[in-house]
């Protein structure tokens, strides 16, 4: 195997950060790559494309937005149901 590059290494991590440990296929269809593509970034077959990297950052960021958005609504369902045992 190859040593990963710092990108491909940031690659790797996101996908399990944002959608767990078997998230690279998730995080491929994000940003509109490939799986196999995916794969071969991260096991270091392929280098990273500025092209690529760009697009998982994208997806990446509209993640973020929408896990701001459930986090919020659960804050708010938990403060209600808080309410209700007061």
């Amino acid at each position: 195997m190859a040593k990963l590059s710092p990108r491909a290494a940031r690659i790797k991590m996101a996908a399990e950060t944002a959608f767990g440990p078997r998230g690279l296929t998730q995080l491929a269809a994000a940003a509109g790559v490939s799986k196999q593509m995916m794969s071969f970034i991260v096991t270091g077959a392929k280098p990273v494309t500025d092209d690529v990297y760009r697009r998982v950052a994208e997806a990446l960021l509209t993640e973020a937005g929408r896990m701001t958005k459930a986090a919020e609504k659960i804050e708010t369902l938990a403060g209600k149901m808080f309410a209700e045992l007061e």
